[in-house]
């Protein structure tokens, strides 16, 4: 029984081909995802480049295997796709990195400030999530108020529902894609229409939500052959998943962006958001955590602070293998605030101070910013664990399994076991388990926990 497993993260569009019964990995598939269009505080893609990768790869895996029995998907949240009626072919999918809502309304404040002061914490408890850059509902505000001419009756999908719609006509999405848009009522798991209606999206098509976590959604058709299609998964839940969490794990999550989360029985608003998880369960989700992104803010500098002396052109992944060759843990005193992105605590941008005379190096910076990244990790998991104390960490990411030494500054700080997640695919491994449950191998994503995805 094979499978495709699908993951459109925000730097690589990566792919294998599962084989259920014997938990191992077929064939894997990665390239870069589709470049940037746009300046400043615009960030989005052409969506239909998402569209190719997935056809292009399930039709070489069809030519390669004699059956495919499914393809489950796993995709960045929080962004979108507006497609006005009818549709005009060149569809851009807006990213959780657009940061528009931070433009200027013609009264001088932003329209995240106004949005904020319309709908407060209160009235979006129900939603799980708050008014913040990044959020979907916030940009599309945007977009509708800079764009007086635009449609308003246009189609709304998610990065996955676009693509799901792309290959089996059928605009469906999972509740752990819809509520990263805030506009999901992620207690009850159905579109926040009071919520639609006070934004002025009431005349917007919104994606069909599926409260069936392992029923395909439709069928792709394709040389022959019917291959069912799953729902759009969020790659933050799934990425737990893969994580196998036990009762007490907090997780930190560090790739391109990151959070901090427990997984939790009950909906139970706060200072955090709740995330939709699977069978019932929520994501006690801290984001817009210091990041993968925010790191290579350090490190494009120390790449062209080598090609500006030396001539030499460096990757970051040579950069980082340079450093990590003798790399040093000592801070002499520095601190680095790393927060090189606008949060929705702070907007102005990071800082490096204590710098003197002996302690400007390499090593230096990196030790500041990775313990500054773990104080964040630690501040916020008080507020998420407040009436349960934390057992151990799990370092999940990229990020985590590429940077020792940013683990042990985490471990070091936190006080308790730290280790990292059981593969370094976290998300491959969660859609391995979400595959079982859809092939009827399992009937829980709890159930039989010894069958996990090999490396």
């Amino acid at each position: 029984m094979r499978v495709i497993a699908i993951d459109i993260g925000s730097s690589f569009l990566k792919a294998s081909v599962l084989d259920i019964e014997q938990g191992t990995i077929l064939k894997k598939y990665k390239r870069p995802a589709p470049e940037r269009i746009g300046e400043d505080r615009r960030f989005e893609v052409n969506a239909v480049e998402y569209v190719l990768f997935v056809r292009e790869l399930v039709d070489e895996c069809i030519r390669l295997y004699d059956t495919i029995q499914g393809i489950v998907l796993a995709t960045q949240m929080h962004g979108y796709v507006y497609s006005p009626l009818p549709d005009v072919g060149n569809d851009v999918y807006v990213s959780w990195q657009d940061m528009r809502c931070l433009d200027e309304r013609q009264d001088g404040q932003t329209y995240m400030a106004y949005l904020q002061q319309q709908f407060s914490h209160k009235r979006m408890q129900c939603c799980g999530v708050y008014i913040k850059p990044s959020m979907g509902c916030c940009n599309l505000y945007t977009t509708l108020a800079q764009n007086l001419q635009m449609p308003r009756n246009g189609r709304l999908y998610t990065i996955g529902s676009y693509i799901i719609y792309s290959l089996t006509g059928k605009n469906v999405c999972h509740p752990s894609n819809a509520a990263p848009l805030g506009l999901l009522n992620a207690k009850d798991l159905c579109w926040d229409q009071s919520l639609i209606r006070d934004l002025g999206f009431d005349e917007i098509e919104f994606p069909e939500l599926t409260l069936q976590s392992y029923k395909a959604c439709g069928v792709y058709q394709t040389n022959g052959q019917s291959i069912p299609v799953f729902p759009d998964y969020g790659d933050q839940q799934v990425s737990i998943l893969g994580c196998m969490p036990q009762t007490g794990d907090g997780i930190v999550n560090i790739a391109t962006g990151a959070q901090v989360v427990l997984v939790t029985d009950h909906f139970n608003p706060g200072d955090y958001e709740m995330r939709p998880y699977f069978e019932g369960k929520y994501l006690m989700t801290i984001s817009n955590m210091p990041a993968g992104r925010n790191l290579d803010v350090l490190i494009n500098f120390f790449s062209e602070t080598a090609w500006r002396l030396t001539g030499q052109k460096l990757s970051n992944a040579e950069t980082w293998y340079q450093i990590n060759r003798d790399f040093q843990l000592g801070l002499r005193n520095m601190r680095v605030d790393i927060n090189f992105y606008p949060t929705p605590q702070k907007l102005d941008g990071g800082t490096i101070t204590g710098i003197t005379h002996h302690n400007l190096h390499v090593d230096t910076i990196l030790s500041a910013a990775f313990e500054d990244m773990a104080q964040t990790y630690y501040d916020n998991f008080k507020i998420l664990a407040h009436n349960c104390p934390l057992n151990a960490i799990i370092c999940a990411g990229g990020v985590s399994w590429r940077t020792p030494m940013l683990v042990r500054a985490i471990r070091e700080r936190m006080g308790i076991p730290c280790k990292l997640s059981p593969i370094e695919d976290e998300v491959l491994a969660g859609l391995y388990r979400i595959a079982l449950c859809c092939m009827g191998a399992i009937g829980s994503i709890d159930e039989n926990p010894h069958r996990v995805l090999r490396n």
